[in-house]
């Protein structure tokens, strides 16, 4: 169940949606589908559907409650919010990506996951990773330049290896942590927990007379930022970079966005509630991902 709400959508939505139901039906059928259901009312319904339900919402305001009325009424109801546009279409690549981790969670509809559309527009779609080393400042006053810089030639060096070895893209260095995209929010998730794996494994075996430990914090976010001259901009981009702030050391906190695109992948993660981002007006859920769990 998708929730479009009641706003008129603007041309990217039609091509989308046209295109999209172009790939999954004719288009007698998609109108048919359209053209009855558009004003149905199924709450009295919701109680006798016994199998699992997918309810997606693209709306913070207006369609936030109806959605979660929907979620509420069905037994085995997954709920997902996904980041949307003024119009609340987030996108057929999100779409696309968060119905084939739910279908992948069923091994009767596994199988569907490896069907994918030939879609252009797919390459905007983007999991946004920041990093930042705790305490830099602190540390750059306590060892001095030539020493803390060492250190930081050591963090980015761990680093980019392990951006590299997961197909990260590296856009910036910032001296005390990294921004990287990715084109797979499985393969980000992937990435920060070896990264912090990485980190752990240097401190733990590091000699008493080698530099000293460091701790970094990870954020993570998935949607379509903007591109240009080889950096990326918008909220994607900001609120990953909040994200990452909010982390502790050694942590790793994703967007429920992340979440949700990543279920059935085998990644544990832990609820940390909601928070208000600077410059965002709706509260931000955040989980963070239990790197340590199998260890």
């Amino acid at each position: 169940m998708v929730n479009l709400g009641d706003q008129r959508a603007d041309e990217q939505f039609e091509k989308e949606i046209s295109a999209w139901f172009n790939n999954s039906t004719i288009g007698e059928t998609a109108a048919r589908l359209i053209e009855g259901t558009i004003d149905v009312d199924v709450v009295d319904l919701l109680e006798r559907v016994k199998t699992p339900v997918l309810v997606v919402n693209f709306l913070p305001n207006a369609g936030l409650q109806r959605t979660q009325t929907l979620a509420a009424g069905i037994a085995r109801a997954k709920f997902v919010t996904l980041p949307g546009s003024t119009n609340g279409w987030a996108g057929i690549g999100p779409m696309h990506d968060l119905v084939n981790a739910f279908l992948n969670e069923d091994p009767e509809t596994r199988a569907v996951t490896t069907v994918s559309l030939a879609r252009a527009y797919d390459s905007s779609f983007r999991t946004v990773l920041f990093t930042d080393l705790v305490g830099h400042t602190e540390m750059m006053s306590r060892l001095g330049d030539e020493r803390g810089r060492a250190v930081l030639r050591e963090h980015e060096r761990i680093t980019r290896e392990v951006l590299k070895a997961h197909g990260g893209t590296e856009v910036k260095t910032m001296g005390d942590g990294f921004m990287a995209s990715f084109g797979s929010v499985t393969k980000a998730v992937e990435c920060a927990i070896a990264l912090q794996r990485a980190l752990a494994q240097r401190n733990s075996s590091a000699r008493p007379e080698a530099l000293e430990g460091f701790s970094v914090r990870v954020g993570l976010n998935a949607g379509e930022p903007i591109e240009e001259d080889g950096d990326l901009f918008g909220a994607t981009v900001i609120l990953a970079s909040r994200i990452a702030a909010r982390a502790e050391g050694g942590e790793i906190l994703v967007a429920d966005t992340v979440r949700g695109l990543c279920s059935g992948k085998g990644f544990l993660f832990a609820d940390r509630g909601e928070f208000v981002a600077k410059g965002f007006e709706e509260p931000v859920r955040v989980y963070e991902v239990r790197w340590q769990a199998s260890d």
